[in-house]
């Protein structure tokens, strides 16, 4: 999460969006604490993967005029996102790492993909593990609340982020050319090879305002 009082502008760092390094990008002109979720306080409540639905009321609570910044997310594709997702538990969960070392296996990608659930508890994980918690939540729910009201004002997709960034940032007053860095980047796998017939279909029916609204396929 990056805010810049001076620029009026708010980014909300999705999950598995290219959200890291757009926010490594705008680190710079951050002007508010924002700590790991374990190390927040009611003084400092901001941490990276805070959704929109959260900071609002924050916002209205230190008198900021939430309608006077422009509210940025990112986006991306549900079928290559929920990869990427599920790749990275299984490099990072203790339990997961544990119970592959002991040749117990690990939950399969459908099974694991079943459990989840694309708003509320997400992808699970323990309470500070927001990146996965919100990892699997639809675009819609992250960009609304919970009354379907639209929380952010500039949607960007990954898959156009060079095309649709540079005019967002000189809407800010910030360079256009801003090199963007790659950060928590993975060797790339083809995410078609994950999904059968049951798995697609549940992410159709999942995430179809997120295929609709950015003509996702």
């Amino acid at each position: 999460m990056i805010i810049s009082h001076a620029h009026r502008f708010v980014f909300f760092s999705n999950p598995k969006t290219g959200s890291e390094s757009l926010r490594a990008l705008l680190e710079p002109y951050n002007e508010v604490p924002v700590r790991p979720w374990r190390e927040t306080t009611l003084a400092q409540p901001f941490y990276p993967h805070m959704p929109p639905r959260e900071a609002l009321p924050v916002f209205r609570a230190n008198g900021w005029d939430w309608e006077g910044y422009r509210r940025i997310t990112c986006v991306r594709n549900p079928y290559p996102r929920l990869v990427s997702l599920y790749r990275m538990i299984a490099e990072v969960d203790g339990v997961w790492k544990l119970r592959a070392r002991l040749g117990l296996g690990v939950p399969s990608f459908a099974r694991w993909l079943a459990a989840t659930r694309p708003e509320g508890r997400g992808g699970g994980g323990r309470s500070h593990q927001r990146w996965r918690r919100y990892g699997t939540w639809s675009a819609g729910a992250w960009t609304h609340d919970a009354h379907g009201r639209r929380l952010v004002t500039d949607t960007l997709r990954l898959e156009r982020l060079a095309d649709e960034l540079p005019e967002v940032l000189a809407d800010l007053g910030l360079p256009r050319d801003l090199s963007l860095p790659h950060v928590n980047a993975r060797p790339a796998t083809d995410w078609r090879g994950w999904y059968d017939g049951a798995t697609h279909g549940l992410v159709a029916r999942r995430y179809a305002w997120d295929l609709r609204n950015f003509h996702y396929s």
